[in-house]
């Protein structure tokens, strides 16, 4: 049994040093430049170590893409569950992504390499499918949030929460998008809490934000 449980724990090691070595060469090479080979070298490990774990290189790019995505997942659950009201979880979401997004180097390297290190690629086809699919289903699950908020009073009423949902999006990814182009402009995570408070006192009901 502790042989089998070394053998699982150490594949799950190789796994992530490849993740690793890939997103530090994908971030140098641009996704489309990048060769399986030229990860298997940063990894010290062979092409047959790749290929146990992913089945090609898109399918290890969608495996860093997914680390990112399960990372702002968690920071969302977490405002979600210090929330007390409904302006402060919108808030909380916020902040929490915008400083996950500074303190993590990791996270962003994804978010860099995602935005403008990945172009467009015919490998990436079937994955950019499935991002729009799952696109459209964050819309719906946030729109069903802030419908929560207009009955609840917190949210203007003369407001389609689908459009709110569609404002929350784009303006947290655009604060990314900013951010990433030029890191050194300002610090997102100090400017957090003003930031999320700008957006809600667009859509709250007059009233403190905590």
């Amino acid at each position: 049994m502790y042989v089998m449980r070394r053998t699982a724990e150490d594949a799950a090691q190789t796994r992530q040093e490849i993740l690793d070595a890939a997103l530090t060469v994908f971030s140098q090479k641009g996704y489309h430049a990048t060769r399986l080979t030229d990860i298997a070298a940063a990894a010290a490990v062979t092409r047959g170590a790749i290929y146990h774990h992913f089945d090609n290189k898109a399918k290890l790019y969608a495996a860093l893409i997914q680390e990112a995505s399960d990372s702002g997942g968690d920071a969302v659950q977490q405002a979600i569950a210090n929330g007390r009201t409904f302006a402060e979880t919108c808030a909380l979401i916020l902040i929490n992504s915008f400083t996950l997004l500074e303190q993590s180097r990791k996270m962003r390297q994804i978010m860099e390499l995602s935005l403008f290190k990945t172009g467009v690629d015919s490998d990436l086809v079937e994955m950019e499918q499935m991002r729009q699919q799952q696109a459209l289903s964050m819309v719906e699950g946030i729109a069903t949030f802030m419908q929560q908020g207009i009955e609840n009073g917190d949210l203007r009423a003369d407001l389609d929460p689908f459009d709110v949902a569609r404002a929350f999006i784009a303006y947290q990814k655009g604060l990314i998008h900013l951010w990433l182009s030029n890191r050194d402009a300002f610090s997102i995570g100090e400017r957090a809490p003003q930031l999320a408070e700008i957006f809600l006192r667009g859509v709250c009901n007059p009233r403190p934000l905590g």
